[in-house]
C-alpha cells in the first residue's frame, strides 16, 4: 500500500490523504478499484482523527482505495463544501493514476462530516460550486453515499453548533433551508446509506429520519438503520476508535458490512 497528500489550497490548511492498495493482477478490480472519499466529524469544528484512517481501514479491507479528506474548519459555508467537491474533481480526474473507477466512488462522513458528505450527494449540481471550481455537474457527483448519524437539517432537531459555524448565529430562514439537506434531495440524488442510534443525545435521529422520508419521496434508493441505543461518535464502535465500553457496540459494529453490501449492490462491485 502507498500514501500520498493531496493538498487542496495554498496555505496547505485542507488536503486530502490517499491510502492506494498494490495493484493485484488475478482479482476483478485489482487495476481499477472502487473508491470512497471520507469526511470525518466534528462539528464543523476540527477533523476527528477517530473517523478518518480507522474508517479508511475497513473499506481497503475489502479493495477499495480510501482517500480521506481533511477540510477547512470554524469556516462559514460554502468553505468545507467547497474542499470536499473539488477533493472528489481532483480524485476522478486522476482515477487511472489512483488505481480506482472513476464512476465507483462513493463517499462517507460522520456527523457534521456526513453533512458535508450529504452535500455533495444533494448539491453536486449547484451552480456556485461548479463556476468556483470551473467543472461540470458529473464531475462532482458521488455515485453513492454512506452518512453515519448525520447532521442533516437546520429546521428538524437541528445541531445547531454545526449550524452556528457554517451560517453564523442569526442566519436568515432561507439560508436555513437552503443547507437543510432534506430539502435538497431530488430524483437524481444517488444511492444512500444512513445509519443511527435512537438515543444520540447530541444529534437526534430525526435528522436520520427527515432524510431517509426525502429520499423515498424521491424515489432515491436509501437503506437506512436506526439502531436502539449508542452514544454519539461511535465511528467503527471497536476499541480502536471508542473512549470508553460504551463505544464498543457489536450490534451498532453491524453497519460496516451492511454499508459493504449496499455499495457493492448500487454501485455494481
Amino acid at each position: 500500500m502507498k500514501t500520498k497528500t493531496l493538498y487542496l489550497n495554498n496555505e496547505k490548511t485542507a488536503y486530502v490523504k490517499a491510502y492506494l492498495l498494490d495493484m493485484v493482477e488475478s482479482v476483478p478490480f485489482g487495476k481499477s478499484r472502487p473508491a470512497i472519499l471520507i469526511m470525518p466529524g466534528g462539528g464543523y469544528e476540527y477533523c476527528s482523527d477517530r473517523e478518518g484512517e480507522p474508517i479508511a481501514m475497513h473499506y481497503l479491507a475489502e479493495g477499495y482505495n480510501a482517500f480521506v479528506l481533511y477540510y477547512t474548519c470554524n469556516k462559514k459555508y460554502p468553505a468545507a463544501f467547497t474542499n470536499a467537491a473539488y477533493a472528489l474533481y481532483k480524485i476522478r480526474a486522476r482515477a487511472e493514476e489512483f488505481g480506482i473507477n472513476k464512476d465507483k466512488i462513493a463517499v462517507w462522513g460522520a456527523s457534521a462530516g456526513a453533512h458535508l458528505a450529504g452535500c455533495l450527494a444533494t448539491m453536486w449540481n449547484d451552480s456556485g460550486i461548479l463556476n468556483a471550481l470551473g467543472c461540470e455537474p458529473q464531475d462532482i457527483r458521488p455515485n453513492a453515499a454512506i452518512l453515519s448519524y448525520p447532521v442533516i437539517s437546520g429546521i428538524t432537531s437541528p445541531h445547531q453548533g454545526s449550524f452556528n459555524v457554517l451560517l453564523g448565529e442569526n442566519p436568515s430562514s432561507s439560508a436555513v433551508s437552503r443547507l437543510s439537506l432534506e430539502n435538497r434531495v431530488t430524483p437524481r440524488t444517488p444511492p444512500c446509506f444512513v445509519w443511527c442510534t435512537a438515543n444520540d443525545d447530541c444529534v437526534s435521529a430525526h435528522n436520520s429520519l427527515v432524510f431517509a422520508k426525502a429520499c423515498v419521496s424521491n424515489k432515491v434508493p436509501c437503506e437506512l438503520h436506526m439502531f436502539d441505543e449508542g452514544p454519539h461518535g461511535l465511528s467503527d464502535c471497536s476499541k480502536n476508535t471508542g473512549w470508553n465500553e460504551y463505544f464498543y457496540n457489536d450490534n451498532c459494529k453491524q453497519w460496516i458490512k451492511m454499508s459493504i453490501k449496499f455499495l457493492e449492490k448500487y454501485m455494481d462491485i
